[in-house]
C-alpha cells in the first residue's frame, strides 16, 4: 500500500512537471512568434523610411541642379 502511494505521488509530480514544461514551451512559441511579427513590422517601416529618404534625396538633387 505504501509503495502504491509513493508511485502515485511520483506520477503526480511527473504530470505536473510535464504540464509545466508544456506551458513553458507554448509560452516560448507565442513569445517567439510575437518577436518575429515585431521584427517584420520594423523591417517594413525601415523600408518605408528608406523609400521616403531616397525620394527626398532625389528631389533635393533635382532642385539643386535647377
Amino acid at each position: 500500500m505504501q509503495v502504491h502511494i509513493i508511485l502515485k505521488s511520483g506520477e503526480d509530480v511527473m504530470n505536473k512537471l510535464t504540464f509545466l514544461l508544456t506551458m513553458l514551451l507554448l509560452a516560448a512559441i507565442v513569445w517567439i512568434t510575437d518577436l518575429r511579427r515585431r521584427l517584420h513590422a520594423a523591417q517594413m517601416r525601415g523600408d518605408m523610411y528608406r523609400d521616403i529618404s531616397t525620394r527626398l534625396d532625389r528631389r533635393v538633387a533635382e532642385l539643386t541642379v535647377q
